[in-house]
């Protein structure tokens, strides 16, 4: 059993995060942080400031992904489990989705990831070490 989605959703959402942070004009987002200063900074997010409310929702779904990354390390390593076979199945809608709205994008990163976890949480199934209902 591969134990890597865990780290591998960590270092996506880091990749993620880094840009998002460090280059957001690579983005589309020059100039984004003077705007939001400019705005006050609290409540800038709004539906009427688009390019706000858009970086907004660039930046934090990477710090979701690394969230979601630690608990997923935390299942492989800690309880010593495959991750279950659902979350491999929604991030393998999730990414398919993303890549359906935009081809060029890092949502073929996740798919990597959905794959591997789908394969891994059989794997294990074959192999008798998960039954999908065991208790921690």
């Amino acid at each position: 059993m591969k134990k890597i989605n865990g780290l591998a959703l960590i270092a996506i959402g880091l990749l993620h995060s880094a840009i998002a942070l460090g280059i957001p004009g690579a983005m589309g987002f020059s100039g984004i942080w003077q705007e939001i200063i400019d705005l006050g900074a609290i409540d800038a997010a709004k539906p009427n400031e688009l390019r706000i409310w858009g970086y907004y929702w660039l930046l934090m779904p990477g710090f979701l992904l690394i969230l979601f990354g630690f608990l997923c390390h935390w299942i492989e390593n800690q309880l010593n489990l495959p991750l279950p076979a659902f979350v491999g199945w929604g991030l393998l809608i999730f990414s398919c989705f993303g890549i359906l709205l935009d081809i060029d994008t890092g949502f073929w990163l996740v798919l990597l990831v959905a794959v591997n976890a789908i394969v891994t949480s059989r794997q294990a199934k074959v192999e008798g070490l998960y039954d999908g209902s065991k208790e921690a």
